[in-house]
């Protein structure tokens, strides 16, 4: 991967991205407290984890976390000795990066492998997990169909499903990696007329995947041409979107500040401190449709909270 392209693909993302993909790791694969989940930044592809330059030897997608360290390897052949070395030296280099006592996590997305906990012994009293997640049970086919219709009849498609479409590739073995991923990048780029600006990560995971597993260069360059177009237009919308909102801010009528205050009398009690920021985070994630009792766990905000925000506060 290039390094300008880091820049363009991975620039603007943020913790409501970061759990769309968390959230398909069973929490008890980390073997922590969910409350540790809880972050005020996340980092995609730290500067100073991608110091090695050999693709080899660094992950496909890095996560920087307040509390952990997340390492995603995207895979469509089983995990052998090689692997789990290699697995080994993206371990190493957080030491490397100075980042302190952060655990680090090794998650595997695979198409052929059980979910399971690799425990990967380097000496007799030195060892680290490889948490892998199966993608093998999942229905590519179906996946990409349901969205494709809900394209042409121009029904809202959500995170889950975007990101599902995104690591749909992996998720099947019945053709050729490469011709899926043309499939998928050509669904995406149906999604141009309704582009949303949270669809940035899904448009990210897809390119990661054309860059690792497309071999023929001229391929390669169609394909990551069709998704650079497409995460201009999102930034453009985006863009657009929060200027025509500056320009309406004050003419949106009486129902848009009753809206406002039943938000801002949820959250008077949380205004403070980590507290407020717990509510910004649960309000991301109550957006990207993640269950209310994992967001609970993570942010301490309750339930009923949550539940009379969701109902009232939209």
């Amino acid at each position: 991967m290039a390094t300008q392209h880091f820049d363009k693909f991975f620039k603007g993302l943020g913790i409501s991205d970061a759990f769309s993909l968390i959230n398909m790791i069973p929490l008890w694969m980390l073997d922590i407290n969910p409350k540790q989940l809880l972050t005020q930044m996340v980092n995609f592809n730290p500067t100073e984890l991608m110091a090695i330059d050999l693709k080899a030897y660094r992950a496909d997608l890095i996560m920087e976390l307040d509390y952990m360290i997340l390492m995603f390897e995207f895979q469509s052949t089983h995990i052998y000795l090689d692997d789990k070395r290699r697995f080994n030296i993206y371990t190493a280099i957080k030491d490397r990066a100075r980042f302190g006592n952060k655990p680090i996590y090794v998650i595997v997305f695979s198409t052929v492998e059980d979910t399971h906990v690799i425990d990967y012994k380097i000496n007799p009293v030195s060892s680290f997990k490889i948490l892998v997640i199966s993608l093998k049970d999942y229905n590519a086919s179906e996946i990409i169909n349901n969205i494709e219709i809900k394209i042409k009849n121009n029904q809202k498609i959500n995170q889950n499903e975007l990101i599902n479409l995104a690591l749909s590739p992996l998720m099947t073995i019945e053709s050729s990696m490469s011709q899926h991923l043309e499939k998928t990048v050509q669904t995406l780029n149906k999604l141009r007329k309704s582009i949303k600006e949270n669809s940035k990560f899904v448009f990210t995971l897809t390119w990661i995947l054309v860059d690792k597993f497309i071999e023929d260069d001229e391929t390669r360059q169609k394909l990551s041409n069709i998704l650079s177009d497409n995460m201009r237009l999102i930034e453009e919308f985006g863009q657009s979107k929060y200027e025509a909102g500056e320009q309406k801010g004050e003419k949106r009528g009486e129902i848009r500040g009753i809206k406002k205050g039943i938000k801002k009398g949820i959250k008077k009690g949380f205004k403070e401190g980590s507290e407020k920021r717990s509510w910004e985070i649960a309000e991301n994630l109550l957006k990207e449709e993640v269950p209310l009792e994992l967001i609970s766990q993570v942010t301490d905000v309750p339930i009923g909270r949550l539940e009379l925000f969701n109902n009232n506060g939209k």
